[in-house]
């Protein structure tokens, strides 16, 4: 959800949000970045990593102030491991490691919460998320069976190479989250090198009013790309009640904003 210079909001579904995270991604590689293998699932994957956040969107919500609820102020824990459940299942039914590459996502995120204390005072989300992270230990063990007769998804199951994987998803969805919150315009992302366990933190800058991100250092594999931030354009930022806010959905045009990625 972005607000815009006139008073109205820019109100970008999860799964469109998705779409966005994975436009940072489809260039990646070069001498120096390793494109991520198999990248017939890696991408995809990152293209849907939010797909189980359909139906929420389908039925719109206010927070108590009247503004738009998003993914930030959702805080129904329970609630949320559903949803992560949903997304896992709906890209496993298409291929098991996509699978697991969203819920190893959904999993690297719970843990930094665990670590930065977030569910101390949350007994009963503690035990939500524990128990998902123990869910995906159970798919990681299912998808090791289903994949064992394929040599190239073996080696993508290796720790390292499904860490490095999950790393570049998180980084196309940070960079995606980082123009549409926005977040502010300059931010440092730890991302994948050699496909194998090694790392860096790439530079992220944006500007607003030029439309044009630039990273450094540079991990493509063309000089400049598009990408685009699209949504609901809603005239104001707060209303009275749901069914408005589901109506001025509904009635809403789509906007299309294209940002141009350069180096650094």
């Amino acid at each position: 959800m972005r607000e815009l210079p006139d008073g109205g909001l820019l109100c970008i579904p999860q799964p469109t949000h998705a779409l966005m995270a994975a436009q940072f991604c489809r260039h990646w590689g070069n001498r120096d970045f390793v494109r991520p293998e198999p990248w017939e699932l890696v991408l995809p994957g990152v293209a849907q990593h939010d797909n189980g956040w359909v139906e929420w969107e389908a039925a719109a919500r206010l927070r108590s102030d009247g503004v738009p609820m998003d993914f930030v102020h959702y805080a129904d824990v329970a609630g949320k491991a559903a949803l992560w459940r949903r997304g896992v299942e709906r890209a496993w039914a298409q291929h098991p490691y996509m699978g697991l590459l969203v819920a190893h996502h959904a999993a690297l995120l719970y843990r930094v919460g665990l670590d930065r204390g977030q569910y101390r005072a949350d007994p009963a989300g503690a035990r939500v998320v524990a128990q998902f992270l123990a869910w995906v230990e159970g798919l990681e063990r299912r998808a090791r069976a289903h994949l064992a007769g394929v040599p190239e998804l073996v080696a993508a199951l290796a720790p390292d190479v499904l860490a490095s994987n999950t790393r570049l998803l998180q980084f196309g969805d940070r960079a995606a989250l980082q123009v549409a919150m926005p977040w502010p315009p300059e931010s440092w992302i730890r991302v994948p090198v050699d496909g194998r366990g090694s790392y860096t933190e790439l530079r992220m800058v944006y500007d607003p009013d030029e439309r044009v991100i630039a990273f450094e250092p540079w991990p493509y594999g063309v000089e400049t790309f598009p990408v685009v931030l699209e949504g609901y354009r809603l005239a104001r930022r707060t209303f009275p009640d749901e069914p408005t806010y589901q109506e001025a959905l509904a009635q809403a045009p789509w906007e299309r904003q294209e940002w141009r990625v350069v180096r650094g």
